[in-house]
């Protein structure tokens, strides 16, 4: 009879312990709000890619690196140690990539450096390099190419780095902005940045391309540092799509916008992302990534997108903490592991 009594009492005890673990389980704050399923016809493959963003949602806990997939399921969420971000930077300018051959997730934090992570979040290696900024680039050579977005007239604005954080190549903008006389295109969040410059990728060619938001410019360079092609945006341009050896679409910042090079017309058309929230600096997209057949990836500042290059929103996905600025979405990746 005892034995009986011991046996119900422990059966109690596991169901209370079984519901205070459901109530106290991690509520998942990502919600898909569209899906159009014409979206796997296009891409099949996209099924099953994982999107990686830097996450601001826990501000007083600190920036984390948040996994999802098309479903909006919380794959993995996990802190980013306090050492590896400034405190003063966390929402200004983090970048994020996902390395293929090594698949890790590497993270660029204004004013501390690079550092890799696995999938589960253990840190496996970090390179401290201060003035770079919001994208990293990963080239097929294995070198990192970054923007420095918070310069002055001497630094740098464009590094490629190697795995070890040796410096490989260097470009400074004084010389040519000095010789040009450009003018500023003065950011609010930015009034003292030099060039303001968001975004560089080398191409297959050993070319780089380069974003002055501050001066309303793309520009493309050799490796020698000398301009070989330039173009005069006036929307402050943020995030460079190459491919090949030829530009193909940017996101900018006046508002959030998108000029995208249309398949149809062999034209770059503009596309607006609309998000209702205030702020003097309301929106902006900042990631950009092209899939293939006319479709692309970008993160807005309530939502992270995919949509065609006409503008039509195929996916759609929120975080019920990230709803304005500062800590909307920001840096994102779209990967296939």
């Amino acid at each position: 009879m005892a034995m009986i009594l011991f046996l119900k009492i422990n059966h109690f005890f596991s169901f209370l312990l079984f519901i205070f673990f459901c109530s106290h389980a991690i509520a998942n704050p990502l919600k898909v709000v569209e899906f159009d399923k014409e979206l796997l016809e296009l891409l099949p493959n996209i099924q099953s890619m994982k999107i990686g963003f830097v996450d601001l949602s826990s501000w007083s806990a600190g920036p984390k690196i948040t996994i999802t997939n098309l479903g909006g399921e919380l794959l993995e969420s996990f802190s980013i140690p306090s050492d590896r971000y400034s405190s003063q930077w966390t929402n200004w300018g983090p970048g994020i990539t996902f390395d293929v051959n090594n698949q890790v997730i590497w993270l660029l934090s204004p004013k501390v450096g690079l550092t890799e992570f696995n999938l589960k979040g253990d840190i496996l290696k970090k390179i401290n390099f201060a003035n770079a900024s919001h994208q990293i680039q990963i080239t097929p050579d294995g070198t990192f190419v970054m923007p420095y977005s918070w310069d002055k007239q001497e630094d740098s604005q464009v590094s490629e780095l190697d795995m070890n954080g040796q410096i490989l190549f260097q470009w400074k903008a004084k010389d040519f902005i000095e010789k040009l006389s450009l003018r500023n295109s003065i950011a609010p969040t930015q009034p003292l940045s030099y060039t303001a410059t968001t975004s560089a990728i080398k191409t297959n060619a050993g070319n780089y391309y380069i974003s002055l938001a501050q001066k309303d410019l793309i520009i493309k360079i050799n490796e020698s540092g000398e301009i070989v092609w330039k173009k005069d945006v006036f929307i402050r341009p943020h995030t460079l799509v190459i491919k090949d050896d030829n530009l193909i679409g940017y996101s900018a910042r006046s508002p959030n916008r998108l000029v995208l090079m249309n398949n149809e017309c062999n034209c770059f058309k503009e596309v607006v992302i609309h998000e209702a929230i205030g702020g003097k600096a309301p929106t902006r997209s900042l990631s950009l990534q092209y899939l293939g057949k006319g479709i692309w990836f970008t993160s807005g500042v309530t939502g992270l997108y995919i949509l065609n290059d006409d503008g039509k929103i195929y996916w759609k996905l929120e975080h019920e903490g990230l709803r304005g600025r500062p800590v909307g979405f920001h840096s994102a990746i779209l990967f296939n592991n």
